[in-house]
């Protein structure tokens, strides 16, 4: 499969689908930073720098590796006058620049992942367990952390005239990589969404004369379902060239770098527009509270759900109220 999708029309591809991927993360981030600063001076907390942080990580580390596809891809069609042509530039395994790309896509994983462990733990911030429930994804997460620290280490030392989906010697760690940032990713989104689905479930006959309030629980599931597959299919889809060894590794990896950032954007931007899993919690919280009688609703016996909206940014000590 790989002598039928050369490296140099791979990486042109690439470039090609990272381009677009990164005019929607620019889109997306505009608009996130456009919510902050009208949020900002609508309110004078500063909580919400450690979400805005991340947004901003993620989207300088896909300009710089959106950046370096570009540079790679001048040298190798336009500078390179060796041997091979832009097929033997790109197939120089440990050129500094395939070194860094890679260094820019492991970072933008660990940094998404991240994330999204820190927002779980925020979900179940009311229970005293909150550790044991994200004790896991953080240990999942060093895993990815060091299986993409050893695929950096051979990239660097293997000195290869191959393309990465063909390096024997990183292959091991690309599957391991892969398989457990999907798990990685699977696993926390479904921890998220859980309260929320289980939630809804429990509190649905109460909102049949609500379903606007109702609907809004239903709502949330789908914007986590649905900003997360995006990523989450890419990698999948990452594995899969990586394990039939074809060249198309290249431009689905590179655009997973942007999809990190975009789909965190996506979310965010939710977030300040009012939509929140905190809030949702809160009121999930306030559910469980409240005296469950017969004929009686529990927004009769406890104020009114708006007063249990509680936004990401807040800290975790409190985010429930």
């Amino acid at each position: 499969m790989v002598s039928g999708f050369p490296i140099s029309e791979a990486q042109l591809v690439a470039l090609f689908a990272e381009s677009i991927a990164y005019g929607m993360h620019v889109v997306t981030f505009a608009f996130c930073m456009y919510s902050w600063v009208h949020r900002s001076k609508a309110s004078q907390s500063a909580r919400s720098w450690p979400w805005m942080s991340i947004a901003i990580a993620l989207f300088i580390v896909g300009t710089l590796d959106v950046s370096f596809n570009l540079y790679h891809n001048i040298i190798a069609f336009i500078l390179y006058t060796g041997p091979g042509g832009a097929n033997g530039e790109f197939e120089k395994l440990s050129n500094w620049v395939n070194v860094m790309r890679s260094v820019w896509a492991r970072l933008c994983a660990l940094i998404s992942d991240a994330a999204l462990i820190y927002r779980c733990w925020v979900v179940y911030s009311p229970s005293a367990r909150r550790w044991s429930v994200v004790a896991f994804p953080i240990l999942l997460w060093l895993g990815v952390a060091a299986c993409a620290f050893m695929d950096v280490f051979y990239l660097c030392t293997l000195h290869l005239n191959t393309s990465i989906p063909l390096a024997t010697g990183l292959r091991p760690w690309l599957y391991a990589y892969f398989s457990i940032t999907l798990a990685l990713n699977v696993l926390t989104t479904g921890m998220i969404v859980h309260p929320l689905w289980k939630t809804r479930k429990l509190t649905s006959e109460y909102f049949k004369l609500r379903s606007r309030k109702r609907d809004r629980l239903k709502g949330l599931i789908r914007i986590f379902i649905e900003s997360a597959l995006l990523y989450t299919l890419s990698v999948a889809i990452s594995v899969i060239m990586e394990m039939v060894q074809s060249n198309g590794y290249y431009p689905v990896t590179d655009v997973s770098a942007q999809l990190a950032g975009f789909t965190f954007d996506l979310i965010i931007i939710r977030i300040w527009r009012g939509v929140s899993t905190e809030q949702t919690r809160a009121f999930a919280d306030s559910m469980s509270k409240s005296p469950m009688a017969p004929g009686k609703a529990p927004w009769e016996e406890s104020s009114d759900i708006n007063s249990f909206e509680v936004h990401l940014e807040s800290d975790a000590s409190e985010t429930m109220v």
